[in-house]
């Protein structure tokens, strides 16, 4: 399609879903350096693959080879991070601390 032919509001939703793909690695990176997501797993994409292979009756491990295919075998999936565990704990750890006026020795 040309752009004559693409509406203002159809280039804008394009151009949010390109720059929401291109960013996505990233915020997903930042997320769990924070605490908030779980750290990006390289053998899952390599479990989707192996079963992929096998859905079309070929080898995995002519393809992948054998040490792929093993790490795919053995993984398991994570367990996700619950935003709501790490807003509890960080509230805890905030309600510890004393307010300001309770920290000061006050001389009376």
């Amino acid at each position: 399609m040309c752009m004559n032919c693409l509406s203002t509001a159809e280039a804008a939703a394009a151009g949010a879903a390109f720059v929401g793909y291109a960013l996505t690695p990233r915020l997903h990176r930042a997320l769990a350096s924070v605490g908030l997501a779980n750290e990006p797993d390289p053998v899952r994409h390599d479990v989707t693959t192996v079963s992929f292979l096998r859905s079309l009756d070929l080898d995995p491990v002519e393809i992948l080879g054998a040490d792929v295919v093993a790490a795919a075998a053995a993984w398991r999936a994570p367990q996700p991070v619950r935003v709501g565990d790490v807003v509890r704990s960080a509230l805890r750890s905030a309600s510890a601390r004393p307010i300001g006026s309770q920290s000061l020795i006050s001389a009376q």
